[in-house]
C-alpha cells in the first residue's frame, strides 16, 4: 500500500494537489481534499447515506445514466461498510406521501478518521506493507498489462513495486489525472485513447434556496427527497432538501413578514409559535448533477508538480438541467407544505428570477465523482462492473471516480461499499 503523503499533513505533499479550474466558480483544488494518510477522511463531516434503487438506472433520461450493476449488488457490503465508518445501517427512510415527498435519513459518523482508526492495524499487519511518501510517477507496461509501478519520495528515494494486480485509489481527481499522465507516456499500450478518462466529472451543487416557516413535525424530520415516480414523470434527477438553521429569531422574523402578506395565516402561525408548534429556518438543497462529457479533468499544458507531472485542470459548469432538478423538486415540496397547511417558503430572488447561482454560498459538496465512470460501453465509460479499466488486464480503480451517476447522497459510504466489493472480486480471482 503506497501512500503519497505522510502520517501527518505536510505542505510538500499537499502542493501536489494544486490545480486550476475553468467554468463555474469552484474551490481551490488543493483545499478540497487532503493528501496524507487517511486522505480526506481527515476533514470530513461524517455525513453518510448510500445510493437509492432508482439511481442505478435513469434510462428515462439518458443511456449515460445507466450503471452496469444495481443497488442489490452493493447491498451485501452495507453492514461491513457501516461498521468501518462507525454508523448504523438503519437509515430510517419513510415512504413517499401521496404528493411524492419522501422523508429520508442520514447517519452521522463521529466522524471516523481513518488515520486514527486504522494506522496501527496496517502497521501491525503481516499481509500489508505500508509505504509513506510514495508518489507514483510511472509504470512498466506491455500489452495492456502493468508489471511494475515506480514511486519517488520527496527526498528522491525511489521504489519499484512488482505485483500481479494494481489498484489506483487516489481520489476523484487524481485517478483521472494519473491515468491521463501515464497514457501520455505509454499510449495505447496501457489503455485505448478513446476511453473518456477524465470526462463526465460530477459534483453535488449545494445551495441555500430560501427561508421556511414550518410545523415542528417537518422541521424535526429535516431531510427530504422526491419519489421515483415524480422524478421520472418530470424528467429530473435526485434531489435532497434540508430544513436547517431553525431558531426562534428566524421564526419571529418570517411570521412578521407573513402578517403583512397574509394576515390570517400570520396570526395562525404566531399562535402556533407561542405553543412551539412551528419553526423558522433555512431551506437548503444538495442535488444530483447530470453527468456531461464536457465536465472533465484535463492535464495542464504548462504547470507541473514537484515530480514533473502536469497539474490537473478542472472544467466544471452547472447546466439548465441542474437548475430544473432543484426547482422542480422544490416546487413539489412547496406545494406539499401549502396543500397540507404545514408551512410556507420564501425563496431567494436569484432562484425565482433565474439569475446566476450565487458565489457566496456553499456552492458544492467537495464531492469529486466520475472521470473513470463505470459502464459497459468503452465509448462512454472507463471501467467495467468490476472496476477494471477497459482494455487492461490488471489495473483497477477504487473510489468515487467510478460513479456512473452521483445520486444526491454523500459519497463516502458507497465508496467503502464499492471498495469491499472490489476486494472480494480480487480475492476470488
Amino acid at each position: 500500500m503506497c501512500e503519497g503523503g505522510d502520517v501527518e499533513f505536510t505542505d510538500q505533499s499537499q502542493d501536489c494537489y494544486v490545480g486550476s479550474t475553468q467554468g463555474d466558480p469552484y474551490f481551490d483544488l488543493d483545499i478540497a481534499r487532503l493528501r496524507f494518510f487517511g486522505g480526506s477522511t481527515n476533514h470530513w463531516g461524517g455525513w453518510c447515506r448510500t445510493f437509492e434503487e432508482n439511481d442505478f438506472d435513469r434510462s428515462d433520461i439518458s443511456e449515460d445514466l445507466v450503471w452496469p450493476i444495481r443497488k442489490a449488488d452493493l447491498d451485501p457490503y452495507l453492514a461491513e461498510a457501516c461498521d468501518i465508518l462507525d454508523i448504523s445501517p438503519d437509515f430510517r427512510d419513510g415512504a413517499p406521501n401521496p404528493v411524492g415527498i419522501r422523508p429520508i435519513g442520514f447517519n452521522f459518523s463521529p466522524p471516523t478518521y481513518f488515520s486514527e482508526k486504522y494506522l496501527a492495524e496496517l502497521e501491525d499487519s503481516e499481509n500489508i506493507a505500508l509505504v509513506l511518501n510514495a508518489n507514483l510517477i510511472d509504470v512498466t507496461v506491455k500489452n495492456n498489462r502493468i508489471s511494475h509501478a515506480e514511486f519517488l519520495s520527496f527526498g528522491r528515494n525511489s521504489l519499484k513495486v512488482k505485483a500481479n494486480t494494481f489498484v489506483f485509489a487516489m481520489g476523484g481527481i487524481e485517478n483521472s489525472r494519473m491515468l491521463k499522465w501515464l497514457h501520455s507516456i505509454h499510449g495505447d499500450a496501457l489503455y485505448n485513447r478513446r476511453l473518456p478518462v477524465g470526462n463526465y466529472w460530477m459534483e453535488h451543487p449545494t445551495f441555500e434556496l430560501g427561508e421556511a416557516v414550518v410545523e415542528t413535525e417537518v422541521a424535526d424530520q429535516r431531510y427530504f427527497s422526491t419519489a421515483t415516480e415524480f422524478q421520472e414523470k418530470n424528467g429530473i434527477l435526485n434531489c435532497g432538501l434540508i430544513i436547517d438553521g431553525v431558531s426562534r429569531k428566524q421564526t419571529s422574523k418570517l411570521i412578521n413578514e407573513l402578517l403583512c402578506i397574509a394576515p390570517a395565516l400570520g396570526r395562525k402561525l404566531m399562535e402556533m409559535a407561542d405553543r412551539r408548534l412551528v419553526c423558522g429556518g433555512k431551506i437548503k438543497s444538495a442535488w444530483e448533477q447530470r453527468p456531461i462529457r464536457s465536465n472533465r479533468i484535463e492535464l495542464s499544458k504548462s504547470a507541473v508538480d514537484t515530480f514533473g507531472i502536469p497539474r490537473p485542470v478542472l472544467h466544471w459548469k452547472k447546466t439548465d438541467f441542474d437548475r430544473k432538478t432543484v426547482l422542480t423538486s422544490l416546487q413539489l415540496f412547496n406545494n406539499w407544505l401549502m396543500d397540507s397547511d404545514l408551512g410556507r417558503l420564501k425563496l431567494y430572488d436569484w432562484l425565482v428570477k433565474g439569475d446566476h447561482f450565487p458565489t457566496d454560498d456553499t456552492m458544492a459538496g467537495h464531492h469529486h465523482m466520475g472521470g473513470t465512470r463505470m459502464g459497459v460501453d468503452p465509448e462512454i465509460s472507463v471501467v467495467d462492473s468490476d472496476c477494471r479499466v477497459f482494455g487492461t488486464e490488471n489495473l483497477y480503480i477504487a473510489g468515487s471516480s467510478v460513479f456512473t451517476s452521483a445520486g444526491h447522497n454523500n459519497p463516502t459510504l458507497p465508496i467503502v461499499q464499492f471498495t469491499l466489493r472490489l476486494a472480494e472480486h480480487l480475492v476470488e480471482n
